[in-house]
């Protein structure tokens, strides 16, 4: 029962007291329903664009197998850093529903953890590189298009760095090797949650939005006749 000194007390006060009780009552209940629901969500995301990027995939294989690499060996290197980022990309994406919303408490911090790995691990510096330059030149690629791919690399590079300095521990610890300490691991395990990282992540997922797209519009330039001919008399001098 509510006493009177409770009826007299402040509208905002009454109000916040209401909001607490309800959340001590219905607050994990809440929270499984609205995890639920977004879990959902987040999987026919998954559904839609795990068909693209499954399309985009194989068609990067057929053609990276057709290529000549004597005759165009900037466009098999293209390709091939194509299907590198798609690779990644697709397990990112399989990744982020439960890493965000699994109802399963469990399941979810090993999604997530599952999934700063793969971005920590995600290095295109190793299929970039100076071999971009050797790209730029011998397909003679347009500054506009050249300008979209760089900015968008240094901005995944750096996307990738800023998550990379903040689960550096986890990682090690938990994750790619096991903390002999195990109460400590059972610590870092515990303590991990999304919303900690939640900033990073969506820069990550614009920046890797913005290479996807640089590297479209690229392909696309590399493949034209003035581009393959370039390729071509570039070779030969």
């Amino acid at each position: 029962m509510l006493n009177s000194r409770f009826l007299k007390k402040d509208r905002s006060v009454q109000e916040r007291w209401f909001r607490m009780r309800f959340h001590r009552k219905f607050g994990r209940q809440t929270k499984a329903f609205s995890l639920r629901r977004l879990h959902r969500q987040l999987e026919r995301e998954f559904k839609e664009k795990e068909k693209v990027i499954n399309g985009a995939i194989e068609t990067t294989v057929k053609e990276l197998r057709k290529v000549n690499e004597d005759l165009f060996p900037a466009t098999k290197k293209f390709f091939n850093i194509g299907l590198y980022f798609l690779l990644a990309e697709r397990d990112i994406q399989a990744l982020k529903a439960d890493a965000f919303a699994h109802p399963n408490e469990t399941k979810r911090n090993i999604a997530l953890r599952a999934l700063l790995l793969t971005i920590y691990e995600w290095d295109m510096g190793k299929v970039t590189g100076r071999r971009m330059q050797f790209i730029y030149e011998s397909t003679g690629m347009s500054d506009s298009s050249k300008s979209l791919v760089v900015n968008a690399l240094k901005s995944l590079k750096k996307a990738r760095k800023d998550i990379e300095n903040e689960v550096s521990e986890a990682r090690h610890n938990t994750i790619a090797h096991r903390e002999a300490d195990a109460l400590r691991q059972y610590e870092i395990i515990s303590e991990l949650e999304i919303m900690d990282f939640s900033a990073a992540l969506t820069n990550f997922y614009g920046a890797s939005d913005a290479l996807l797209s640089s590297l479209v519009t690229a392909m696309l330039e590399i493949g034209t006749m003035k581009s393959l001919f370039h390729q071509v008399t570039y070779r030969q001098k």
